[in-house]
């Protein structure tokens, strides 16, 4: 590691020494009150939050000699999915024969490090008019889905998650297209089998899906800015990158999200935390 980034590192850790406890303090959070999260999870409380409110005309062009986002292995079948209700949101988790399978991000605003595939997840409203963590001047859309990456440097999500530079989590919003559309996209086939919180399936076989069956696989234009985790610990880690418009969901999938619960046994939506003060921040935008 560079020097820069060891000192980086060493200032940052004094702040989320908490982190290394990301799975068990995040089970306990609620979207009844995310101003209280602060309260066990000072991170949440920090300068550098998300999500965001993107104001495209206020955003800065990236340089004409930033290099292009690339995305490798968005296409890959994994072996199997595992897929969770875990009282917060339905988490999909893919098990590869070997770990160099895993689909890996660099370029534009990560530069030459190298982000490996973690997991990704949905958030969603009670109505079409919400949902999703991040908005467009003042506009939510229904579903945001997010891939989460960590920083190969790190070796495992568990210890980038401390890093400054640790993650990377690739967003992007879908608008609601007409009753009649079919659905039936794969990752929603699972969702039935886990309605209530604490269950799991594992999708193998045809109906294994790859990243770009989810959200598709065109990551030309997008958005950028330095952000945290958006459940607790709310860890400042994540090079965000949010694409540019939206995809259409089917509603019969977006209401198979719906029908899940919560670890309350009640509807488990409106799983978005509000947005959070840009700051000093720049939004970059790449690609347009």
């Amino acid at each position: 590691m560079n020097p820069c980034k060891s000192v980086r590192a060493a200032v940052y850790g004094l702040l989320v020494l908490i982190v290394h406890s990301v799975v068990v303090i995040s089970a306990d959070f609620s979207y009844d009150d995310p101003d209280r999260w602060a309260e066990t999870d000072p991170a949440c409380a920090g300068s550098r939050q998300s999500p965001i409110d993107i104001v495209p005309s206020t955003t800065v062009a990236a340089s004409d000699d930033e290099q292009s986002l690339k995305l490798h292995g968005f296409y890959r079948k994994p072996v199997s999915i595992r897929v969770e209700n875990n009282g917060h949101t339905a988490q999909y988790t893919f098990v590869w024969s070997k770990d160099s399978h895993r689909p890996t991000v660099t370029g534009g605003p990560l530069h030459r490090d190298l982000y490996a595939f973690e997991q990704f997840h949905f958030h969603w409203g009670a109505e079409d008019d919400r949902g999703s963590e991040h908005t467009f001047d003042g506009q939510a859309l229904a579903l945001e889905v997010h891939f989460v990456f960590f920083n190969r440097e790190y070796g495992t999500f568990e210890k980038a998650v401390e890093q400054p530079d640790g993650l990377t989590v690739l967003g992007a919003l879908y608008n609601v297209r007409g009753d009649k559309a079919k659905g039936d996209a794969k990752w929603a086939r699972p969702l039935p089998k886990i309605r209530d919180a604490g269950s799991a399936t594992t999708v193998e076989g045809k109906d294994v899906f790859s990243l770009s069956e989810v959200a598709g696989g065109e990551w030309e234009r997008y958005y950028s800015y330095p952000g945290s985790l958006t459940t607790p610990p709310c860890a400042e880690s994540v090079t965000w990158i949010v694409r540019n418009g939206s995809i259409p969901v089917a509603p019969k999938d977006l209401r198979a999200l719906r029908n899940l619960l919560d670890s309350n046994g009640e509807p488990l939506v409106d799983n978005f935390r509000p947005v959070q003060p840009l700051n000093d921040r720049t939004v970059t935008r790449y690609g347009f």
